[in-house]
């Protein structure tokens, strides 16, 4: 799976695999996407011919979008995914989930909350997996085209409101319960790794049905057993390597120390979070709490949910028909101490 994750980069001894498998993939009825000229070895960009439409059935294209691009193009980091568009019209994002003997524990996982009536579930927000491709021993999925991670875009406009952030942070915890529920445990819970169908606008352009979030990527995700006992869920603190970039929980830096995943997703999750204010107070200390560095004082993702949705019920909705806070002014609380 490295050998997939680096596959295009300029030093790769691999190469890109991507257009050697165009006619496989065709079989399959896809079209992979053609890459810009604007693409780097590190950063990969790929155009559609025409706007998309979406596998979910519409455009999420609204006009007040950041970048009228927003769904024509995607961009990519790693040689896992590539865009591609089936032969009755809509597109999808191809992923390879296995390779050789490796990935398996993914699929399975994938293969448990993303496919059959599990994934129809209303508190499911797992993206869906319509189909899998076989390649000998490689496993592709192929998933909704769904350009907009969660990232700064969405709190750092002046179209989203704090309404639209704190419904976008309630349907984050959703997602994260509906998996502890069931064990699985993702391990890197950052908000890159969930997807929007639109970015939301209600300071622009309200809808009646607000954008619903996907939870995506699960290469590093654990699955413990019904039978396990809780002080047994545990996994060893030399799981990320010295290559994992992103932010590391305290109990991660405690080399040979196990540690609860669980209280670790909840980190990862209020990482970028604690960037950001949502104007109610008693909701941003909520989430400066999921960072607390004892894991033992984080609330669980149930918890999370339910007294931020009950400050939520408790404000008239207009009085959050106002901007999310400026992240400098929260700066130096919670995972940012001075």
């Amino acid at each position: 799976m490295k050998a997939w994750r680096h596959a295009g980069d300029e030093d790769s001894c691999f190469g890109d695999p991507w257009p050697l498998l165009s006619s496989f993939l065709a079989e399959n009825g896809y079209d992979i996407w053609n890459p810009t000229t604007r693409s780097t070895p590190r950063i990969r960009r790929y155009r559609a011919c025409d706007l998309p439409t979406s596998s979910l059935g519409r455009h999420y294209h609204r006009r007040t979008d950041a970048s009228p691009l927003i769904m024509t193009s995607l961009m990519v980091t790693n040689g896992l995914v590539y865009p591609a568009r089936h032969k009755k019209g809509f597109d999808v994002v191809i992923k390879t989930i296995c390779a050789g003997s490796q990935g398996h524990s993914q699929l399975r996982i994938l293969r448990k909350l993303a496919t059959g009536a599990e994934a129809m579930r209303p508190s499911n927000h797992v993206l869906p997996m319509f189909e899998e491709i076989h390649l000998d021993d490689i496993v592709f999925g192929v998933f909704p085209f769904l350009s907009t991670p969660l990232d700064n875009r969405f709190f750092c406009t002046e179209v989203c409101s704090a309404g639209d952030m704190i419904n976008l942070i309630v349907q984050m915890l959703e997602a994260t319960i509906f998996i502890h529920d069931r064990l699985i445990a993702h391990q890197d819970l950052f908000i890159d790794n969930f997807l929007c169908e639109y970015m939301p606008c209600s300071l622009a352009e309200r809808h009646a049905i607000p954008p619903r979030v996907f939870l995506i990527d699960f290469e590093s995700a654990i699955e413990f057993s019904a039978d396990s006992r809780p002080e047994d869920r545990l996994v060893d603190s030399h799981f990320f390597g010295d290559t994992f970039t992103r932010g590391k929980a305290p109990e991660t830096l405690r080399k040979g120390v196990p540690f609860d995943p669980f209280a670790l997703d909840i980190w990862q999750l209020g990482y970028k979070l604690a960037m950001y204010g949502t104007t109610v107070v008693d909701i941003d200390d909520i989430i400066l709490e999921m960072g607390k560095e004892d894991p033992k004082a984080r609330p669980s993702a149930r918890d999370a949910f339910e007294r931020i949705v009950k400050i939520t019920r408790s404000i008239p909705p207009e009085e959050l028909d106002v901007q999310p806070v400026d992240w400098e002014l929260i700066r130096g609380a919670g995972y940012w101490k001075e």
